[in-house]
């Protein structure tokens, strides 16, 4: 009896000892927000292509621990990459992060780090996750389509674009270190009045047509509707067969809004004969945003939309059917040409919140890399559905291989309506899971799921 008392005591000191140390930690300031940005370049061989992936997330988004240096946090990262079914690389590590103090949180300061690998030609999908290392539970994630084409061999090609806060002379062997420099990626592009956009980007078969001489590089900005604002062309000899070009440009007469910096190789006829591009940011808080600007560009078809044909178009709107009402899914079906749907698709998103084609976009990759059932793609099965209409759930409860049931998996979303479940049921072992319950208001409701269709 003693030593029941005893271990009593002792659980009870432990959990206020637990209480104390929870009650010393330094809570977030902001929710957690992972954003990435790909960069493709020549691989090893002619076979493979070279991926940077850099990521950020706020460090006020962290939880603190105290200790005699100041405070400790950090962030377990995961980096994963489809194809079709199959998860190709899938690596993970702890990035910690120390601070004296929280002062530094106000002023918005990201984590940026980046991940290397080489992939063959194919069509890919790239998860980015983030936990909080001492509040797992707190964790975002991004996913976005990595189409990989290989390198010509056979005129100038150029890299991807990438975008820095910081280029300068490195030490080999750093984590933003090639070509002799430190690259300090800014991630999601977005720079303030106060800052000139540095970029990076690699030429390559510099010597394969019959230009000897010197070459142009061509650098662009264009505004929302495709306006270009800013050009500048600087000579550049050609040294070997591969070249490194680092420039920048100053953003301080930007007004607040969205561009596209546009890097250009010229011919000798001063023609492109390889260009590369990428969306920036600009907020400047002096000079605002243009409002004529936002009128024009409002009513013409968004960027994305001008590069795609048709089916590419029609294959767009079906990925999107959870987010479109009625009339809307009537109206577009009655469409004819290209322009007519590259006008609705625009209406279509424009109409909703800022960002979500993209988020949207995304979880239609996460669903059909994961979820693909034989023929069936990922976006039309319903664990898809779940994921791309309400997102990633909080937690999965898997149960794959019970003896008396069938497989089922229980998906749980702790922000939706006070938290809501799913339950998904493997019915056929050559099918796949199957709604059969759910909490939400708007969803299939069965509470005698667990008894019927479920057991052996």
């Amino acid at each position: 009896m003693k030593s029941i008392v005893r271990a009593g005591y002792i659980l009870t000191l432990l959990a206020v000892l637990h209480a104390a140390s929870a009650s010393q930690m330094v809570k977030p300031t902001v929710p957690m927000s992972v954003t990435a940005d790909i960069y493709r370049f020549r691989g090893s061989d002619d076979a493979h292509v070279l991926v940077e992936i850099a990521y950020a997330f706020p460090e006020g988004a962290l939880t603190y621990k105290p200790d005699s240096a100041g405070l400790m946090g950090g962030g377990a990262v995961s980096v994963l990459i489809y194809q079709r079914d199959s998860l190709v690389s899938s690596e993970g590590w702890v990035t910690p992060h120390r601070v004296a103090d929280t002062s530094s949180f106000s002023r918005g300061m990201n984590l940026v780090g980046l991940h290397r690998l080489e992939l063959g030609a194919g069509d890919y999908v790239l998860r980015v996750l983030v936990r909080d290392r001492f509040a797992p539970e707190r964790r975002d994630s991004i996913g976005v389509r990595l189409p990989i084409r290989l390198f010509t061999t056979a005129a100038p090609a150029l890299s991807d674009l990438e975008f820095a806060s910081v280029i300068r002379q490195g030490n080999q062997g750093g984590l933003f270190y090639k070509n002799t420099l430190d690259v300090v990626p800014n991630v999601g592009g977005m720079f303030s009045e106060d800052q000139r956009c540095n970029y990076y980007i690699e030429a390559y078969n510099l010597t394969s047509g019959q230009d000897t001489g010197q070459f142009v590089v061509r650098t662009s900005v264009l505004d929302a509707v495709g306006k270009e604002i800013i050009t500048r062309d600087r000579p550049r000899r050609r040294a070997g067969e591969s070249s490194v070009i680092v420039d920048n440009i100053p953003v301080k007469n930007l007004r607040t809004g969205t561009y596209a910096m546009v890097v250009s190789l010229l011919d000798r006829d001063g023609k492109p004969s390889s260009s590369a591009s990428r969306k920036l940011y600009v907020y400047n808080e002096t000079l605002g945003i243009d409002s004529t600007l936002l009128t024009t560009a409002s009513t013409l078809p968004m960027p994305q939309y001008m590069s795609m044909d048709e089916a590419e178009i029609d294959r767009e709107f079906q990925w999107a059917k959870y987010a479109a009402m009625d009339d809307e899914k009537t109206q577009f079906a009655s469409l004819k040409g290209i322009d007519a749907k590259r006008r609705f698709m625009t209406d279509f998103w424009r109409q909703r919140s800022a960002g979500l084609r993209e988020e949207y976009l995304a979880r239609v990759a996460y669903a059909n890399a994961n979820f693909r059932v034989l023929s069936r793609e990922g976006y039309k099965t319903d664990r898809g559905r779940v994921v791309i209409v309400y997102g990633q759930p909080d937690d999965i409860d898997r149960h794959p291989n019970e003896t008396e049931v069938r497989p089922y998996e229980v998906w749980s979303y702790n922000n939706i309506q006070g938290g809501v479940i799913f339950v998904f049921v493997l019915r056929n072992a050559a099918g796949d899971y199957e709604l059969v319950h759910s909490t939400h208001r708007d969803e299939l409701h069965d509470e005698n799921w667990d008894r019927v269709g479920i057991t052996r």
